[in-house]
């Protein structure tokens, strides 16, 4: 796969840029690299620009540079020099990678960075995730961030610059230690070497160990969501009664699916946990972004304020040429000539099935528990598929589940199970449009 590098020009991004090059010269590995001139630093900006230039060149890689500046980014967006720059570089890596069909990218990130993001995130009290450190890959918009040298220390990286011949650019800011990082770099992490010489390899097993505990964490608690009713409530019982780093981690992942992607503080979970141990019936307690945990029936909900919770509206139709309505949904199934739209629709799209594939007479009906649908070879849980996809929850009772007799074979707006999609041009082609109204 081709590989997009994000170049500074320091060591640790020339180490690693030499490094794939010989990869690229032995396996054929397509390779480009990115350098972004933040105009933070004047001159000595663009000679770093300059030095990647040449560095390129003497590669055989193309680079694709941006000049941009942050300084004035950052006054009129109101972020932190640092943040600013770091959106204005992944932004234009994310383009990058979208215009030139690059699928990874990799950064130069090493095991002393790692160490210092550890002992950020300490300080900023974070729970298990911020203590796992810099992840060696991480999904990006448009493919994938990997960061090869994680593993290496500063000391060895330099080693290999030196081996090799290698030059490379300083960053004069990387001494000002009015920057956090910069100063855990000049203070926090000699200190810990001189307590312990390995404490940045030592780190790095740290960081290993609790990563590998976090996604195990994680596994058991899309189990715990699997068994969340379809209304998106957890039973009091089950929840008190489930590990806190269990519990605290469906909640935390209910609450972002209602809110479309927001975060809750400690302080909310110790609130919801103390409203579920009183289960007194309608009690609430308020959370961002409008949001209310409320009990009902014995049972946990966050949901918008104002909405209430409710049970999918159960139904079955069988699928015949023409409009199918489905008044439990408000919405309408058109098997065959379905171009025709009107405007008074929601949500509307239209997929085509394989005839020949369907045993018998299709039908739609509302999602069940323990649903799922075969997508890439796997049987997926239509469950997390909808949460994965991020499908606001008000929709989720709303899709109907297409089947085959017991079979899920299409979720409109979702998916189409393994072997069931055709093209509008193919002999045998069912067309399928899904009207939902307001």
């Amino acid at each position: 796969k081709s590989v997009l590098f994000a170049l500074s020009g320091g060591a640790d991004s020339t180490a690693l840029l030499h490094m794939m090059s010989r990869y690229s010269a032995q396996y054929g590995t397509a390779v480009y690299a990115a350098h972004v001139n933040h105009m933070i630093r004047g001159k000595e900006a663009d000679d770093d620009e300059q030095f990647c230039r040449e560095l390129c060149s003497s590669l055989g890689i193309e680079l694709f540079v941006l000049r941009r500046d942050v300084p004035e980014y950052a006054r009129q967006s109101g972020l932190s020099i640092e943040t600013a720059a770091r959106e204005v570089r992944y932004g234009f890596f994310d383009e990058l990678m979208e215009q030139h069909s690059i699928p990874l990218l990799a950064t130069a990130h090493n095991a002393n960075d790692n160490l210092e993001t550890l002992i950020f995130n300490i300080a900023r009290g974070s729970g298990l995730t911020g203590v796992c450190g810099i992840p060696v890959t991480r999904r990006a918009q448009h493919g994938t961030v990997i960061r090869p040298i994680l593993r290496m220390s500063k000391d060895e990286i330099l080693a290999y610059c030196e081996q090799w011949g290698l030059s490379f650019v300083t960053d004069s800011t990387n001494t000002d230690t009015d920057y956090t990082r910069n100063k855990i770099r000049a203070t926090v992490i000699p200190a810990l070497a001189e307590i312990n010489p390995s404490a940045v390899q030592n780190a790095s097993r740290l960081t290993e160990s609790l990563r590998e505990d976090a996604l195990c964490l994680e596994g058991l608690t899309d189990m715990f969501l699997e068994q969340m009713a379809d209304d998106a409530s957890f039973e009091l019982d089950k929840l008190l009664l489930s590990p806190a780093a269990v519990s605290n981690r469906a909640i935390m992942a209910l609450y972002s699916q209602v809110s479309g992607g927001s975060s809750l503080e400690s302080t909310h979970l110790s609130a919801i946990r103390q409203l579920c141990r009183a289960a007194v019936p309608h009690s609430a307690v308020d959370l961002p972004s409008g949001i209310i945990a409320t009990i009902e029936q014995g049972r946990l909900h966050i949901i918008e304020k104002g909405a209430a919770p409710r049970p999918p509206e159960s139904f079955c139709v069988e699928l015949s040429a023409g409009e199918n309505a489905i008044p439990q949904i408000n919405a309408e199934i058109i098997i065959g000539n379905s171009q025709t739209q009107k405007n008074i629709y929601k949500k509307s799209t239209l997929l085509y099935l394989d005839s020949a594939k369907i045993c018998g007479m299709p039908t739609a009906r509302e999602r069940r528990a323990g649903d799922k649908i075969r997508i890439r070879g796997t049987n997926r849980s239509i469950k997390k598929l909808l949460c994965d996809k991020k499908i606001p929850l008000e929709l989720r009772y709303r899709l109907p589940m297409i089947c085959d007799g017991d079979t899920v074979i299409a979720i409109p707006l979702v998916a189409v199970a393994d072997g069931y999609r055709a093209s509008g041009s193919q002999d045998g082609a069912l067309s399928v449009r899904f009207n939902l109204f307001e």
